[in-house]
């Protein structure tokens, strides 16, 4: 006796139609979801790396006002000499050999904020240093002799023996001059004493 034979897998026409519609749709579906995927991981990354540039850059300038606050330090504290008051709106604090203070601290009326740029004395902080740049300037705070000296030697010259305070305003910027501290420049503030021998 013989066995009829039939195929091993018959489908009808119609359903082989819908199965090729189905795949195509699939394979769309799939195409879609990778391409969203690739875009997210792409606009991830350029986040991050916009991330990490601003705080590199934010690093640099920090590191700058620093360096440009202990140039400072050094430049006033080197020759152990009281400071005078610069002579003129154009005179930088460092006229000649020794620097001067570009005004008082606790006389200011713009209430001891600092701007860089209303101020055109602002010392250039090293040649190496081109972006950013960094800038300082000294303001005068008080002076404080030992007991023992003349009633009114507080408000006089200093005189050996004396302790004198400064303030010390450094800026860094990548901008090519001072700018007014904020989103485009850096500032940092410091006090240093300075004994008049």
């Amino acid at each position: 006796m013989s066995v009829p034979r039939h195929p091993p897998f018959s489908l009808a026409p119609s359903s082989r139609v819908r199965q090729r519609g189905a795949a195509l749709f699939v394979a769309m579906i799939m195409m879609l979801l990778v391409l969203v995927l690739a875009v997210v991981g792409m606009r991830t990354i350029t986040l991050e790396s916009r991330i990490a540039g601003n705080m590199l850059q934010s690093q640099r300038l920090q590191e700058t006002a620093d360096g440009a606050l202990r140039q400072g330090e050094r430049v006033i504290q080197k020759y152990g000499l009281s400071l005078a008051k610069c002579a003129g709106a154009a005179t930088s604090p460092l006229d000649g050999a020794k620097p001067c203070y570009v005004g008082e601290a606790r006389t200011d009326e713009s209430g001891l904020n600092t701007s860089f740029a209303v101020n055109t004395k602002a010392i250039g902080f090293g040649s190496s240093y081109e972006d950013p740049s960094g800038y300082w300037y000294p303001r005068y705070v008080s002076t404080v002799c030992p007991k023992g000296g003349s009633a009114t030697s507080a408000l006089e010259a200093a005189s050996t023996g004396c302790m004198e305070f400064y303030e010390l305003n450094a800026q860094a910027t990548a901008e090519t001059s001072v700018q007014i501290c904020g989103p485009q420049a850096f500032c940092l503030r410091s006090t240093i004493n300075l004994f008049i021998q």
